[in-house]
């Protein structure tokens, strides 16, 4: 009985984000309303703040939720090794997944460029993912501190700095491609830019 308790309050939580997901990405964060999110659900705005103190909290919790889940199910396929070209193919792989997972795709759109990112809001959400938001760049930072300790960048290589370059630059072609900026498929984008970048490091 607790069991089945457990997996109905899980389905109501589920539902209420997919829910949340249609809701802001048609109206925006500022105008969705705890009413319309439960009303696409199929419950009442009580059973809405049960999970779910505020929008914020739902926005941390549609994040945690989409990249977890994308997270898990791209690991088994994460190249091994730390070198460049792996850390290609990591970020062609997350690419190439935005655009074959109609959700991740919609959810990555809301996030990237429709989301009304205030202090407040970046503040609120920020404290809920501290343990999740910055899996890419400790992936990226683990590799360029194994090619260094082997000589194998270039002299003087930032590597603080050069990791957030690499970061910016994934983000900057994911967000180009979600906005509908350009009409080159968002993978080769990925692969030719970061792959560029990438050869620039090199000793």
């Amino acid at each position: 009985m607790v069991r089945k308790c457990k997996e109905d309050a899980e389905k109501t939580r589920q539902a209420v984000l997919e829910s949340a997901l249609d809701v802001f990405s048609e109206k925006g964060y500022a105008k969705a309303t705890f009413d319309e999110i439960a009303a696409r659900a199929g419950f009442t705005k009580g059973a809405v703040y049960w999970y779910f103190r505020n929008k914020a909290d739902l926005v941390a919790a549609l994040i945690m939720e989409y990249v977890g889940r994308k997270r898990e199910e791209l690991m088994p396929s994460v190249p091994d090794g730390n070198t460049l070209d792996n850390l290609l193919e990591y970020f062609v792989l997350w690419a190439d997944a935005g655009k074959r997972d109609l959700r991740f795709s919609r959810f990555n759109r809301f996030v990237m460029c429709q989301m009304e990112w205030s202090e407040a809001v970046i503040d609120r959400v920020d404290k809920a993912l501290a343990l999740t938001k910055n899996f890419h760049l400790e992936k990226v930072n683990q590799v360029l501190v194994d090619l260094n300790a082997k000589g194998l960048l270039k002299e003087g290589t930032d590597i603080n700095m050069i990791q957030h370059v690499i970061m910016s630059t994934y983000y900057g072609i994911v967000f180009t491609s979600l906005s509908k900026r350009t009409n080159f498929d968002v993978v080769d984008m990925v692969r030719t830019g970061l792959g560029l970048l990438f050869e620039s490091l090199k000793r």
